[in-house]
């Protein structure tokens, strides 16, 4: 069975016998469903007010994506289906000829939210391997409008990486009289009221237009040495590209994000309060400078230029892979319940969701309650339904054989019948419990109630932080 989480309506489904969403009059593309369980699926948002560069800076990006064999030898780029194809399109004629994207439809004018995304794979990357790309590219005239953003915003839950696109000179504009806080707060409006955690979620602020911004020395100097910035240009002229490590490179974007940060505090009209407020909620925040037009100052009309050489335009993309790429070894075991009342905890995305969380934070190998042979191991897609042979609920079976390091996650329907026996051992510390109604509650000290529509974050976040805990 092919169950998959739909680009398009966010909700898992079984895409084996028919490729239609079940929800939305599109259907998902073949690549997509069959090679989930391979590439990785990389869920992203555009967030930015109208002007600020978004449209220049997408177009240069898809440029340079489709050139990047030249760094790394086997990279390519691919988009999955024809919408992806004609957007990028327009994008770029856009771009070309300085006008923004056509207005999005407000949703009060139309019921298909979420937005239809892009999608497109980056094949080989070096480190990371290969990327499904899940783009929403939300128009920048939502986010004048707290009560619009939040309908955009709330069917976009399972997006984890956020481009937070700044201009800022358009900010300093008097006439535009916006803040990088007043931008946070229209995406935050969608996110509260709604059981939605920011935890865990990464915000890539992207300055736009830098070569417009009086940065200090050692930000300017990164922004304008930029070794891929020849990517696009195609002549005699353009010198040879240089041999460029992913691992270096990451580094050096850590080191100038934590200068950006410092400019922000000091310089950027209510930087430190956006800063304080960001990292309140409990996400990664980090910083880059973009320059989609390269070092053109004399250059106003806003226009992608056909031989420019854009600068750091790669580095939203390459902190999106980076932040997304499992960064520690924790051993996790999800465990199911399979007995035969189990039904509730396979419905929706709740399981699915928890596996590509906690994927991206070690080894998840999954198990039925009752059953220590393992159900799915790290890499495979965890079951969608209980066995056909019921299973009685003991946790006992599995916590013999399992190692003192790992943390458990048990999802269950109905009450654990061993449990009590593991009150007083260490086990109440590494294992947590997600029920799927209150009549189900133990007084087990790490127990939650799923509710549908919750954030499954919050599920997660409490898990990994029993990692930190002394036992």
């Amino acid at each position: 069975m092919v169950r998959v989480i739909c680009p398009f309506c966010l909700k898992t489904h079984d895409f084996e016998a028919s490729l239609a969403c079940p929800e939305k009059p599109y259907s998902v593309p073949r690549p997509y469903v069959r090679d989930y369980d391979k590439i990785r699926p990389l869920w992203l948002l555009t967030v930015g007010f109208p002007q600020h560069g978004k449209t220049t800076y997408l177009a240069a990006l898809t440029l340079m994506l489709r050139n990047l064999a030249d760094v790394w030898p086997g990279v390519f780029y691919r988009a999955l289906d024809n919408h992806t194809t004609e957007e990028i399109r327009k994008i770029y004629r856009d771009a070309t000829e300085g006008k923004p994207s056509g207005k999005t439809p407000l949703p009060d004018e139309r019921q298909d939210l979420p937005p239809r995304p892009l999608l497109f794979n980056v094949h080989n990357l070096p480190e990371a391997g290969s990327r499904c790309l899940i783009m929403y590219d939300v128009a920048g005239q939502v986010y004048n409008n707290q009560e619009v953003v939040q309908n955009y915003v709330a069917a976009l839950r399972q997006v984890t990486t956020i481009w937070f696109l700044v201009s800022l000179t358009d900010l300093e504009d008097k006439q535009n009289d916006k803040s990088i806080v007043e931008l946070f707060n229209a995406y935050l409006s969608g996110m509260e009221g709604l059981n939605t955690g920011l935890q865990e979620r990464n915000l890539i602020v992207v300055y736009t237009k830098a070569d417009e911004v009086q940065f200090p020395p050692a930000i300017f100097n990164y922004i304008g040495s930029d070794p891929l910035q020849w990517l696009t240009v195609r002549d005699s002229d353009t010198p040879q590209i240089p041999e460029v490590s992913f691992p270096e490179y990451v580094a050096q974007m850590r080191s100038v994000s934590d200068k950006l940060r410092e400019y922000t505090q000091r310089r950027v009209k209510e930087g430190s309060a956006f800063i304080t407020m960001v990292e309140e909620m409990g996400m990664n925040l980090v910083f880059c400078g973009v320059s989609a037009l390269g070092q053109s100052p004399d250059n106003k009309s806003g226009r992608l230029q056909e031989n420019a050489t854009r600068n750091r335009v790669l580095d939203p993309f390459l902190w999106a892979v980076a932040l997304d790429m499992p960064t520690t070894s924790r051993t996790i075991s999800l465990i199911l319940d399979a007995s035969p009342t189990s039904q509730p905890v396979y419905e929706g995305t709740l399981v699915a969701t928890m596996t590509d969380i906690l994927d991206n934070h070690g080894e998840v190998t999954t198990y039925y309650l009752g059953q220590q042979m393992a159900a799915s191991i790290p890499g495979q897609l965890p079951p969608s339904s209980a066995p056909i042979t019921g299973r009685t609920r003991l946790i006992g079976p599995i916590l013999q054989t399992t190692s003192p390091l790992t943390r458990l996650l048990v999802v269950v329907a109905g009450p654990i019948l061993d449990l009590e026996d593991f009150y007083d051992s260490p086990w109440r510390n590494r294992l947590m419990i997600v029920s799927m109604g209150e009549e189900n509650l133990s007084s087990w000290p790490h127990q939650f109630i799923y509710r549908p529509g919750m954030d499954v974050r919050i599920f997660t976040t409490r898990l990994l932080s029993l990692f930190e805990e002394k036992i």
